[in-house]
């Protein structure tokens, strides 16, 4: 296939009247579609979302349609809030080689309310605290009472305590805003948990307890278990290895149900309301879905590692817009993993080879 030209459909996004519908696709060429070193011919073009440079703004779609998402920055340690070499000493040295703490194998994200984006990482088996207001990187899980083993999914709540998964200790922790411990969950009804996601207005952590295949919830004021939800099977309320977790703001729990390559959504009492999805390798199906998140406008963002792209929906499963592609530039990916939407519609997704987690911005249509 070197050399060739591949021809692809790119969807775009169109806005009329305040809806969102998929518009007629249109052909792109897609170039120098070699295989990697493994021989593998690359993702479809269709599945590479093109993006376009906007008053040196990188947003999705393509124009002439009005952009949705912008790119906003990227982190992966430290070196992020340092001063930068000159253009000349990078030319004459080469690029600087990463420094202090950095991102090794990252996984799940969630941001507080003041702006600080939590990471954790497996690789190196800590949580990384970005503060871009105080340009300032720093850890939990190196010092102290508790020392994570696979620190998976996270969550913050709006007091600013964070939550920890830790699917080799089969257990969860708090941390308050300080980043001291001060609670743990778990203990025998909790076998390997991943994502979490957080309820503010009925006080509940959601836990994806991945091997045993249920989604559980936790008073997060007194720790008290309250309930488990769902068994193994492909049916209406039941999961296949859930992974990731989102609460909307009417309380419904998004669940990814990555080995039944869907999305399933429950009401606050774990009701089944509805699933969307199936196995495929094209826009608008699964192939490895992972982070989950609802942006204020209920349209529901799921990374795909196979797709190396998000994919953004509305709630009854009719793809909008797609985000990305494989590549180290900003706005592409290499197995992506957590995805967390906050308060303010920012989008921030784990780029778990490439080591960062990137920061885009959801762009409300003027309608809404």
């Amino acid at each position: 296939m070197r050399g060739r030209c591949a021809r692809s459909l790119v969807l775009r996004l169109v806005f009329t009247a305040g809806v969102a519908f998929v518009a007629a696709p249109h052909v792109v060429e897609a170039r120098g579609t070699a295989p990697d070193a493994r021989g593998k011919a690359p993702e479809p073009a269709a599945m590479q979302s093109k993006a376009a440079s906007v008053a040196d703004e990188l947003v999705w779609p393509l124009p002439p349609d009005p952009p949705r998402i912008r790119f906003v920055a990227a982190y992966s340690g430290e070196a992020d809030f340092k001063k930068k070499a000159s253009g000349f000493r990078r030319l004459l040295l080469g690029p600087e080689p990463p420094s202090g703490v950095v991102l090794k194998k990252p996984y799940g994200v969630a941001a507080s309310d003041d702006g600080r984006i939590y990471v954790t990482d497996t690789g190196s088996a800590t949580v990384f605290a970005f503060d871009a207001a105080r340009r300032e990187v720093r850890q939990l899980g190196v010092e102290g009472r508790v020392h994570f083993r696979v620190p998976t999914g996270i969550a913050v709540d709006g007091a600013g305590r964070v939550f920890v998964a830790d699917s080799g200790l089969a257990a969860i922790y708090c941390f308050d805003g300080a980043g001291k411990p001060v609670m743990s969950l778990g203990g025998k009804e909790l076998q390997s948990p991943a994502g979490l996601a957080i309820d503010r207005a009925r006080h509940r952590l959601y836990a994806a307890d991945s091997r045993g295949h249920r989604i559980l919830s936790w008073d997060i004021e007194s720790g008290k278990f309250l309930a488990a939800w769902g068994t193994r099977g492909a049916g209406d309320g039941q999961f296949n290895y859930p992974t990731n977790l989102a609460v909307d703001k009417a309380g419904r729990v998004y669940v990814t149900d990555t080995g039944n390559f869907r999305v399933a959504i429950l009401d606050a009492d774990g009701r089944f309301v509805r699933a969307f999805g199936d196995a495929g390798d094209a826009m608008g199906h699964f192939h490895r879905p992972k982070g989950i998140g609802v942006d204020s406008d209920g349209n529901v963002y799921v990374s795909d590692a196979a797709f190396n792209n998000y994919q953004i929906f509305d709630d009854t499963g009719r793809l909008l817009l797609a985000v990305g592609g494989a590549g180290r530039d900003p706005g592409t990916f290499w197995l992506p993993a957590g995805l967390h939407v906050d308060a303010k519609d920012k989008v921030y997704v784990v780029d778990q080879v490439n080591a960062r987690v990137q920061v885009f911005q959801y762009l409300k249509s003027p309608a809404k």
